[in-house]
């Protein structure tokens, strides 16, 4: 440290000392917000290969993370951090990197040498079009601390620099001055838009939707979709349309190349696009934490349409009737999906010798223009009415939906006692899973996770929450709603207590008698999965008229007189159900069998949610759909066994699916994918 001596000419006073710009520096950072984390493990392999630290708490959005550290790293890609030596991820499964800047902390005395991890300020243009007229706002979202609630801060290196046996891991919790969003949710609106609600934050001037994209450059990485003053917003903004076409939802694409052009164009590549959405409240200019919003059931957004549909179609010849009834359309994550095809009649017009006819995606702002000659249409009025009461017959649903968890902090509730363990079969990749699954077994309506919520290497509550419905079928917990405050899951259960231990003694008996009846000794995996499958499709039907009734977007929307299509006992007691319900049966006989299984959900090409399940054989998982082994008609080898003991490759044509990431807690994923 040094200091500059001005003298002063024409005085007799001493020379005037002003400290360097050095000392103005040390003293800046001594005086900002810093937060150093610890260097030993509490608990070691939390998760399998890794030790954890206990959780660093209040951290502020501006802050720095400060390392005791001897040793030098440099970061020349700020998303990738120093590989091997420190990274910042913001998912507890490490695989969503967070940038930072990573130099010798200027405030350490040379005796205790650190590194600090610096926040990366984050500024974006909110872009709005209105009446042709572009627009663009600036708009101040703090640091990449404030893009995440927390993060994960991976270790390599002991301080000294040796390699620690195992990576260290510590969560890291941020705060800001301004209050996020305490609920959030999300849903599909019924033209396709992303809809987004949330709490409102008092003394808040505006709030901000982030989509959070990651690319190659920093830049790229962030965007602003959406500024309001109002706690929602819609992506119907995001529709565009050009010369009578209309897409959707293009700014919240998840890759790079859809899968339509890469089918027409093979030399492109696409790559997907980690994409993160959340809510930033503002006040007084000051960005809060964003609240971060899944986009699972999101990924099926409509874009545009797929110009598939009309190869080979005799529009000349044959008119409407030429048309499929399925639209084809590009959804937000590259797969082409398909929808129920529909014409206003309102929208058709006659330009010369053709009608141009608006095609519309049923559940989408999509319209694609097609043109019919005159002369192959008789009667317009006719052939619309006709066109749409066969597309209307045609178009298959799904019976998958999706549920309703709020996050509730601001009306804080009383648990009630532990209960006792169940009688039952309990399933959970982690221990706060299966605590959760044990309780909504034994019937407990507000869940007491507060010793457990912030154990380090646990799943998020909400994540594992998910697992503990999904994984369990005696939980008779799919129709239950839930709320979290904090360290409590309160529960609304969609079924009595005396009803859930009805079904819970009667899928009990069904699945001891099942295997009882198919499963002889000395079985192989193959050989009980494929008894305990044509058990299931011999026994039960698919309940279209169930799934029928699942008009609207929720669980809860579902008439209480068909819950148990989707419950365990819908398959294996009444023996009607839907994929759901298949999904839950297989798992409570293959368990009763001694198999280990899970229950996955996904969506398929073609649209909608499905579940099916996977089974764990020697060293690997192979997959089992039992719904779609059900043929309409007599059992037969050849389909009832299509979908049977298959790798997650062998789903093709419009078995084509992607999987979600509720079933199962996302630190465990990657365990089940079938190699």
């Amino acid at each position: 440290m040094g200091v500059v001596s001005v003298l002063v000419l024409g005085g007799d006073e001493a020379p005037e000392e002003r400290p360097s710009k050095a000392d103005e520096v040390r003293e800046k950072l001594l005086g900002e917000g810093r937060s150093e984390l610890p260097t030993t493990a509490d608990v070691e392999e939390a998760v399998p290969g890794y030790d954890y630290t206990s959780v660093v708490t209040g951290v502020g959005t501006d802050d720095d993370l400060t390392i005791p550290a001897t040793y030098d790293a440099d970061v020349s890609d700020p998303w990738r951090g120093a590989p091997g030596v420190i990274e910042v991820y913001a998912d507890a499964a490490l695989t969503r990197p967070v940038p930072f800047s990573l130099l010798p902390d200027p405030a350490a005395p040379a005796s205790d040498p650190r590194l600090a991890l610096m926040p990366v300020k984050v500024r974006r243009t909110h872009v709005t079009r209105e009446g042709g007229q572009v627009k663009g706002t600036l708009a101040d979202l703090g640091t990449y601390w404030n893009l995440s609630p927390h993060v994960y801060v991976v270790q390599h290196l002991t301080p000294d620099g040796t390699k620690r046996p195992r990576p260290l891991v510590t969560q890291v919790d941020f705060a800001a001055a301004t209050p996020a969003p305490a609920q959030v949710s999300s849903s599909v609106s019924a033209d396709g838009d992303a809809l987004l609600e949330w709490s409102p934050v008092e003394g808040a001037s505006e709030y901000l939707v982030v989509l959070q994209q990651r690319r190659d450059s920093l830049d790229d990485t962030v965007r602003v979709v959406g500024r309001t003053t109002e706690p929602t917003w819609s992506s119907a903004a995001t529709a565009r349309c050009h010369r009578a076409a209309c897409t959707q939802n293009d700014a919240m694409r998840l890759t790079t190349v859809d899968a339509s052009l890469m089918a027409s164009l093979p030399r492109l590549t696409s790559r997907k696009v980690d994409a993160r959405l959340g809510v930033i409240a503002v006040a007084d200019r000051k960005a809060s934490v964003m609240t971060p919003i899944g986009f699972t059931g999101l990924e099926t957004l409509p874009v545009r349409s797929d110009r598939k549909w009309d190869a080979g179609a005799d529009l000349a010849g044959s008119g409407l009737a030429a048309l499929p009834s399925r639209f084809l359309f590009v959804s937000v994550d590259g797969s082409t999906r398909a929808t129920g095809a529909f014409v206003d009649r309102q929208e058709v017009r006659r330009q010369g010798a053709s009608w141009v006819v608006p095609l519309r995606g049923q559940g989408t702002r999509l319209v694609d223009p097609v043109r019919v000659p005159v002369a192959a249409v008789d009667d317009i009025d006719a052939a619309v009415a006709a066109f749409n009461e066969r597309a209307k017959r045609d178009y298959p649903a799904a019976g998958l939906l999706d549920t309703e968890v709020v996050i509730d902090v601001d009306a804080p509730q009383q648990p009630s006692p532990e209960l006792p363990p169940p009688d039952y079969p309990v399933f959970g990749s982690n221990e706060l899973t299966r605590f959760i699954a044990g309780q909504l077994i034994a019937g407990s309506t507000a869940i007491d996770v507060s010793d457990l919520a912030e154990r380090p290497g646990l799943p998020e509550v909400g994540d594992a929450l998910d697992e503990a419905v999904y994984q369990n079928p005696y939980a008779v917990a799919y129709f239950d709603r839930f709320s979290i405050d904090g360290g409590v899951i309160h529960v609304q259960s969609a079924f009595s207590l005396a009803e859930k231990r009805a079904h819970q003694k009667a899928v009990a008996d069904a699945a001891e008698a099942a295997v009882a009846e198919v499963v002889t000794g000395g079985m192989s995996v193959a050989e009980k999965v494929s008894a305990l499958n044509r058990y299931l499709v011999d026994r039960a039907d698919y309940d279209h008229d169930a799934l029928d009734s699942s008009k609207g977007e929720y669980r809860s929307d579902i008439p209480a007189r068909f819950r148990y299509a989707w419950e365990t006992h819908g398959i294996l007691v009444d023996r009607r159900g839907v994929c759901m319900s298949y999904a839950y049966a297989f798992q409570a006989v293959a368990e009763e069998a001694g198999l280990e299984t899970v229950v996955v959900t996904g969506e398929l090409a073609d649209g909608g949610g499905h579940a099916w399940n996977k089974v764990r054989t020697g060293g690997s998982w192979r997959a089992v759909d039992v719904t779609w082994n059900d043929p309409r008609g007599a059992w037969t080898s050849a389909t009832g066994t299509r979908y049977l003991m298959i790798r997650d490759s062998g789903f093709t044509g419009n078995a084509l699916r992607s999987e979600r990431d509720d079933w199962m807690s996302d630190a465990y994923l990657s365990r089940y994918a079938t190699r």
